[in-house]
């Protein structure tokens, strides 16, 4: 689309034109849709986040300006509703559970993909790990990869439970921290 269009378009849009906002969405949704679907692999969370990106951009149409490219901009938005999307997802309480769901779905599925998922996924564990007290990490480890209770473990090493729930969701709170970074481990999961 030409430049001149495009900033017709956008002078039109800082007018509050629903013509011009409906033009951008006709030129720009399915664009963004599939941008979207690469990432998040969900037609769902795709859908929302195109209709989140263009109420953003109408909320914003005041602040909209001639220079720069438009298309950028919306790309940008999309972007960075994906990032909120994985946020969420992460620190969902099913987050705690992902370890079960990749010894159970991903690697009996056997694809070489989510296997490679899978695997740098492990690999992030493992430096995420790192981070936590000896405490954390050892409760962590037998909670989440032995499979123990709280009340199993806090038997185990001769603590309350609620010392163990602290080390537990301490643990849990800087891994979701740290695995965040690493959203792109996770758009198979939503």
């Amino acid at each position: 689309m030409k430049k001149t269009i495009h900033i017709e378009l956008i002078r039109k849009l800082r007018k509050g034109s629903h013509e011009a906002f409906n033009t951008c969405y006709d030129i720009y949704a399915d664009r963004l849709y599939g941008f979207i679907l690469v990432h998040t692999k969900s037609p769902s969370v795709a859908e929302d986040i195109v209709q989140e990106t263009f109420l953003k951009l109408w909320s914003s149409k005041e602040k909209l300006t001639e220079e720069g490219d438009f298309k950028s901009m919306l790309f940008t938005i999309a972007g960075n509703l994906i990032i909120d999307a994985f946020r969420k997802q992460i620190n969902k309480p099913e987050f705690e559970d992902y370890i079960k769901y990749f010894d159970n779905e991903i690697v009996a599925d056997n694809s070489s993909e989510e296997i490679i998922y899978y695997d740098e996924f492990l690999e992030k564990l493992t430096l995420s790990k790192r981070l936590l007290t000896e405490g954390q990490r050892h409760i962590f480890e037998l909670s989440r990869e032995s499979g123990l209770s709280n009340k199993e473990i806090a038997s185990k090493l001769g603590i309350t439970e609620q010392t163990v729930k602290n080390h537990l969701s301490a643990a849990l709170k800087t891994l979701r921290t740290e695995l965040s970074k690493y959203n792109y481990l996770f758009t198979f999961i939503i």
